[in-house]
């Protein structure tokens, strides 16, 4: 379409819209001028009246037909025109018979035709059809009636006024129709252009609704493959379930084969699905790992114009499209691959569907290794569970059992049967575990009696659930029945031994001294030096069976305190005189100072007296000569502490926490002055905690140590009092 076409289809309906609007204001006028025309012409009263009719009903008409025009009532205004129409022939025809012709009266009937003609020409082409006739209507009469030539002079003008109408509408008529014919061939070709774009259009819309189909069909065997996948939560299934699922997504025409490679400690190893007869094993081997290695996916075109494809060619495949497996951290898990021995099969969209399959192919894969990890740990566990040999026991706040093992309700059954003791001390520890919040708790548990009399050792533990505020407390139920009686049996054993070994030994040792005093007869100075040494071997070891017998008394529990109201100061300055010769002879210096204050405790002095002999023993063995040993007393913070200080070897600070253990002897520390059997220590800790006190040390390698106890202050008002009450 040209320009000067636009510009006129612009300009037209402004063009249109002025010339409508023009003739609707100007049309009344000539109507009331025609009236005025007529009322001037000599004619009789009866055409002068029906002049008026006619002019006061066109007049009417026009007025209806614009105000249909504004409504927009079509059909009202094409009657309306028809009818003003009509009146106009009728009028122009009664004047031409009943007035004969006329001159030039007849042009403001003419004017006010051509005018409507003129103004309703879109509305109704056939308005024009009365002025483009009334000329031949005019020479008709005027021939049958005057029979003269138009061109007489008294109807010159209006022959050529007429005629020349006629002929100027005949051709706007056909101007105006071929107008119309050419604005319908115009319509035609928008309307031909229209329908091919429109059928373009049509085209690209099936198109992108085959396309969306496609997708449609693709995101549904997706959907469908996923759920599959992610409907088993086996290894091996869920593996197998991928490559059906791959299969299907992409369509079994375009995929001649299918393979899942996972990466493993030693390598790659591929699954495949597909290809038999049409690809050589091991197709996959060479997208896979470049796949893996760079973490990119992967698509050949036409394996035979790629040189670096040639192997995959080799073994029947001409395209191919690979993804990387990765997980939620990062890591390659293997990869997915599909090939065809078609070219120009996979494009960016199946790349777009392989990938998203890949991601929840990959979650698939991680939830399955997950849950058959999980499922191997929970045999693992439930076979513990079942095969070890002490109870657990695991319970909630209110006591209420949440886990168990055999050997746990064995236990408590046993328990039932035997009066319900155990029962009562787990509700016991519960709470008290969760009261310190921390720790362990142990504590032995006596279930029957006699024959049926059995040990449990339970230790208590809280357990935190990280998804749950509700905490729970485990138990494990040791059995301790047969070391009970093995500790008895040995208690047994050592009193026994100790008690036969004590009888000769003090025969020998009163021997010794008889001998030694000479009551027996003279020795020599040799003989007395052995003699002595002998008989202090023989104290010695009277020393160590009176530990043996003491450490024996503790662990059957036959110790017993006689607390009295005595005097701590005395008890430090007595121990620090009675080794000041035995010191001397070793070239060691002892010093015993306590203040005046310390007040008066009551304790056992003899067992009190015990531990700070230990502890001035123990710092003599461990101090060379020329070195010393202090004893002291104080008051700190509602305590009465002892402080046993040496100058000696030290303790290294990784074995200050087992000195207290039974049987525990140093290691490579080199003793002064004798050994000793590991048990001192042991029983100063039995007899401090027997009084409610504490007992530690402070040591340094090659500096000395510091023992220390505590005892508790206790006031004789407040024991006065308590006893009152």
């Amino acid at each position: 379409m040209s320009s000067t076409d636009t510009l006129f289809e612009r300009a037209e309906p402004w063009l249109r819209t002025s010339i409508r609007d023009g003739l609707r204001a100007l049309l009344p006028l000539p109507v009331l001028a025609l009236a005025w025309w007529f009322a001037r012409m000599p004619i009789g009263s009866v055409t002068t009246f029906g002049l008026l009719i006619y002019a006061l009903v066109n007049l009417g008409l026009l007025i209806a037909v614009n105000a249909s025009l504004q409504e927009g009532h079509k059909q009202r205004t094409l009657l309306m025109i028809l009818a003003s129409t009509l009146t106009d022939a009728v009028l122009a025809t009664y004047l031409l018979i009943s007035s004969g012709p006329l001159t030039l009266g007849i042009f403001p009937i003419y004017a006010v035709m051509v005018l409507k003609a003129l103004r309703y020409r879109r509305h109704a082409l056939w308005t024009m059809s009365v002025p483009a006739m009334l000329g031949v209507l005019y020479l008709a009469v005027l021939y049958a009636r005057e029979r003269t030539t138009p061109f007489a002079t008294e109807h010159a003008l209006a022959f050529v006024g007429l005629v020349g109408g006629s002929a100027f509408f005949v051709m706007l008529l056909l101007s105006l129709a071929e107008y119309r014919l050419w604005t319908a061939r115009r319509l035609s070709e928008r309307l031909d252009a229209a329908r091919v774009e429109y059928i373009e259009r049509v085209g690209e819309l099936e198109s992108v609704n085959n396309d969306l189909r496609v997708r449609i069909r693709r995101q549904q065997a997706l959907e469908e493959s996923l759920r599959a996948i992610t409907g088993s939560l086996s290894l091996d299934d869920v593996l197998q379930q991928i490559l059906d699922s791959l299969t299907q997504m992409l369509g079994p025409n375009h995929v001649s084969a299918a393979a899942l490679t996972m990466v493993q400690a030693d390598g790659c190893a591929h699954r495949t699905l597909g290809g038999e007869g049409q690809l050589l094993p091991g197709w996959p081997e060479q997208l896979a790992l470049q796949v893996v290695q760079t973490r990119a996916p992967v698509i050949v075109d036409d394996a035979r114009q790629e040189a670096e494809w040639h192997d995959l060619q080799r073994t029947g495949a001409l395209a191919a499209l690979s993804v990387p497996l990765i997980d939620s951290d990062n890591y390659v898990l293997g990869a997915l691959t599909v090939a065809s021995t078609q070219p120009h099969v996979f494009s960016a969209t199946e790349l777009r569907h392989l990938t998203s399959f890949s991601i929840q192919a990959s979650v698939a894969i991680h939830n399955a290794k997950l849950h058959t990890e999980l499922a191997r740990q929970r045999l693992m566990l439930e076979a513990v569970l079942r095969d070890i040999g002490d109870g657990l026991i695991v319970v909630n706040e209110q006591g209420a059992l949440v886990l168990g093992n055999p050997a746990a309700y064995q236990v408590l059954h046993y328990s039932d049967a035997h009066g319900g003791a155990l029962r009562e001390a787990l509700d016991r520890l519960n709470q008290e575990v969760r009261q310190k919040a921390s720790g362990l708790i142990s504590q032995e548990v006596q279930v029957g009696q006699d024959d049926q009399e059995r040990h449990y050792q339970i230790y208590a533990s809280l357990v935190r659930v990280a998804d749950d505020s509700d905490s729970l407390v485990a138990f494990a139920i040791h059995d301790v029945t047969g070391q009970k009686l093995q500790e008895r049996q040995r208690v047994e054993f050592i009193s026994m031994v100790s008690h036969e070994l004590r009888n000769p030994l003090n025969t020998l040792n009163g021997f010794l001294k008889v001998v030694l005093q000479e009551k027996a007869g003279p020795l020599s100075d040799l003989q007395r030096e052995f003699l002595g040494m002998a008989d202090e071997q023989a104290n010695a070891l009277k020393g160590r069976i009176t530990e043996l017998l003491e450490f024996n008394r503790l662990e059957s529990g036959r110790l017993r305190l006689q607390p009295q109201w005595a005097n701590l100061t005395d008890l430090i300055l007595t121990t620090g005189a009675r080794f000041q010769v035995q010191a001397e002879q070793f070239g060691l210096h002892i010093h015993a100072e306590a203040p005046d204050d310390l007040p008066e405790l009551l304790i056992d002095s003899e067992r009190i007296g015990q531990v700070i002999t230990n502890l001035v023993e123990n710092a003599m063995k461990a101090t060379p000569a020329g070195g010393s040993i202090t004893i002291t007393g104080e008051v700190q913070a509602g305590e009465v502490l002892v402080h046993v200080v040496d100058t000696g070897v030290g303790i290294p600070a990784d074995q200050q926490d087992k000195i207290f253990n039974r049987f525990y002897r140093i290691e490579n520390r080199n003793s002064q002055h004798g050994a000793h059997l590991g048990l001192g220590l042991s029983i100063c800790q039995q007899i401090v905690e027997g009084h409610g006190g504490r007992i530690w040390v402070e040591s340094e390698v090659g500096k000395g140590s510091r023992f220390t106890f505590a005892l508790p202050l206790v006031r004789r008002e407040q024991v006065i009092r308590e006893s009152a009450a």
